[in-house]
């Protein structure tokens, strides 16, 4: 469906899409049109040698209506673990009002503050950007699945739609 139509027909369509995530939460189900992508090759870095395939990443375009399915749930695990306290408080990704800067500015902070007190203190530094390059999708799957016991996607793979 596109953006311009759900937009122009928002009131008339609200209910139904109100419904359709409403019982996507509950069931765990997810639509498998929502799960359809444009996935497109993006440059990691400009700069890089555009004609050599490993300096490429896959960028998904999903639809309007995933992309708020996603909001909806993202909103409602952020109430459900911030209304438990079941997140750190050091915790600066994905949440509002926090930034890697404010994160940067803790380390510092507490590096400082251990320099006045007299102590010595080590930084352990990673760069990461280019750690899953090389991974095989199938193989984080299992590997983040087995970790946490569960789906890594948090959602059941139902057949058909899972939502009649």
């Amino acid at each position: 469906m596109s953006t311009w139509l759900v937009k122009e027909m928002r009131e008339l369509l609200a209910p139904f899409i109100t419904l359709l995530f409403n019982r996507s939460l509950v069931t765990g189900c997810f639509q498998s049109e929502f799960k359809q992508a444009i996935v497109r090759p993006l440059l990691k870095k400009i700069g890089l040698d555009a004609s050599d395939l490993k300096n490429y990443r896959p960028v998904s375009n999903l639809s309007f209506l995933s992309k708020l399915m996603e909001r909806v749930a993202k909103r409602r695990l952020q109430a459900f673990l911030d209304s438990n306290e079941l997140m750190s408080s050091q915790q600066s990704a994905y949440r509002q009002h926090h930034s890697t800067e404010m994160a940067v500015l803790k380390v510092y902070n507490d590096l400082l503050m251990a320099a006045d007190s007299g102590l010595v203190s080590a930084l352990c530094l990673l760069d990461l950007t280019a750690a899953f390059d090389d991974s095989t999708p199938s193989i984080m799957i299992y590997f983040f699945s087995d970790l946490s016991g569960s789906s890594v996607y948090g959602v059941s793979h139902c057949s058909g739609s899972g939502l009649t």
